[in-house]
C-alpha cells in the first residue's frame, strides 16, 4: 500500500526541494518504488531530476507536449475541466519520468499548478453554497493516490510550494505523513509557529468542509490526518563535525519550538508519531526529538550534484574528479564530505521506513 509523506515548510529557502528529491533518492535505494511529485510552479525538482543544463524553453516544449511524458500539465487540464481521477486514468498513455535510480521516478510540474491552487482556494470556501464546486479540492489528492497505485508506488513523496494555499492544504492533508525541513535563522523560527496555526487551522478547515459537504470520512481522499514525523535540521557550517556555535543556537531555538508550539498543537488533532515511538527511533544516535537528522551544508558538492542529476551522497569518486575538477586535499576533503553525506541519508531513509512501518 502506497505511503505518502509531504515536505513542507511555507518559508523558502530551507532546501525543501533538495531534500525530497535525496529523501526519495534514499528510499528507493532501500529497494521502495519512489514517486516524487513535484507540486511547485516553479518546478525546481523538476529541474533537479532533469538536469538542470536540460531545462530550456525549447527542450521543455517538447518534453511537455509529448503524450509520453506524465507530467502535472495535463493532470492540471484535466482537473480544471472536471475530468474524474478514474476516468483520467483510464485514458493516459504517459510515462512517469524515469530517474538514473531505477527506483525513483518523478511526476514533473508545471506552471499552470499555479491555476488549479486558486481554483482549489476558492472551492474550499464556497462548496457549500456552490455544489458544483464541492469534488474540487479533494480531486487532486484522489488523482495522485490513483497514480500511486496503477504504478504500485511504496512510497510518494510531495515537494509543495513555499506558501499557504489551496493546493498546499489538501495536499498536506490528504498526506500519510509530513517532515518539516528547517535552515538555522530567525525567520525560520518565526515559520515554525505559524506552522502550527496553520495546520491547526486546515484541519478545522477540511473537518467542516467534509461535514458541510456530506463526505464519508472513509473514503474521502482528503483523510486529515497527516502524522508529522519531524524535522530536517540543515543547511548549517559545521565545525569538527558538529554546527558552528552560531548555527547551532538556532538549531535549538528551532528543536524547543518544535517541541512546544507544534508538537503539542498536532498532538490536539492526532497529527504527530508519538515520542515514544521517535525517542525508540534516534537511541543510539546523537540526536533527540523531534530532529530527524542533521544535514550540513553542501558546499561544492551541490554543484556536482545538480550537473548529474544525483544526490551528493551518490555521487561516484570518478564524478567528483573529473566533473569537479579536483585533486588532492580538494578531492579527499570532498570524497569525505560525500561518504558522510551518505550515512547522514542512508540513516535517515531508515528512520522513515521504521516510523511508516
Amino acid at each position: 500500500m502506497t505511503k505518502s509523506i509531504c515536505l513542507f515548510n511555507h518559508k523558502g529557502g530551507v532546501s525543501k526541494t533538495t531534500t525530497s528529491f535525496n529523501l526519495g533518492w534514499s528510499l528507493a535505494a532501500l529497494d521502495k518504488k519512489v514517486l516524487m511529485v513535484d507540486l511547485d510552479s516553479q518546478c525546481n525538482l523538476t529541474g533537479l531530476a532533469l538536469g538542470y543544463s536540460a531545462v530550456d524553453d525549447d527542450s521543455m516544449d517538447l518534453f511537455y507536449s509529448s503524450r509520453l511524458n506524465l507530467t502535472m500539465k495535463p493532470i492540471v487540464e484535466a482537473l480544471i475541466n472536471g475530468i474524474s481521477a478514474e476516468d483520467y486514468i483510464k485514458t493516459e498513455t504517459g510515462k512517469l519520468l524515469k530517474t538514473t535510480n531505477e527506483n525513483l521516478f518523478l511526476l514533473p510540474g508545471h506552471l499552470d499548478i499555479a491555476d488549479l491552487d486558486s481554483q482549489i482556494s476558492l472551492s474550499l470556501k464556497i462548496a457549500s453554497g456552490v455544489p458544483a464546486t464541492r469534488n474540487i479540492p479533494g480531486n487532486l489528492p484522489k488523482m495522485l493516490q490513483e497514480i500511486a497505485k496503477t504504478e504500485n508506488i511504496d512510497y510518494l513523496i510531495y515537494d509543495l510550494s513555499p506558501n499557504v494555499g489551496g493546493l498546499n492544504e489538501v495536499i498536506l492533508m490528504s498526506s500519510d505523513y509530513f517532515i518539516v525541513p528547517t535552515s538555522p535563522d530567525y525567520f525560520c523560527l518565526q515559520a515554525i509557529g505559524s506552522l502550527e496555526k496553520n495546520i491547526t487551522k486546515w484541519h478545522t478547515e477540511i473537518a467542516r468542509f467534509k461535514i458541510d459537504n456530506k463526505f464519508d470520512s472513509r473514503t474521502f481522499p482528503i483523510r486529515n490526518q497527516p502524522m508529522f514525523l519531524g524535522a530536517i535540521q540543515q543547511r548549517y557550517r559545521p565545525r569538527n563535525e558538529k554546527p558552528a556555535t552560531s548555527f547551532q543556537k538556532w538549531i535549538d531555538r528551532i528543536r524547543d519550538a518544535v517541541n512546544t508550539k507544534l508538537v503539542p498543537s498536532m498532538e490536539k488533532i492526532n497529527c504527530v508519531i508519538s515520542r515514544q515511538q521517535i525517542e525508540k527511533e534516534l537511541s543510539g544516535s546523537n540526536l533527540i526529538p523531534y530532529d530527524l537528522a542533521h544535514v550540513p551544508d553542501f558546499n561544492s558538492l551541490i554543484a556536482i550534484s545538480q550537473q548529474l542529476s544525483k544526490p551528493a551522497f551518490a555521487l561516484t569518486d570518478e564524478d567528483i574528479k573529473t566533473v569537479g575538477q579536483v585533486f588532492g586535499h580538494a578531492e579527499n576533503t570532498m570524497l569525505t564530505s560525500r561518504n558522510n553525506f551518505a550515512t547522514i541519508f542512508k540513516d535517515l531513509a531508515q528512520r522513515v521506513l521504521s516510523l511508516t512501518s
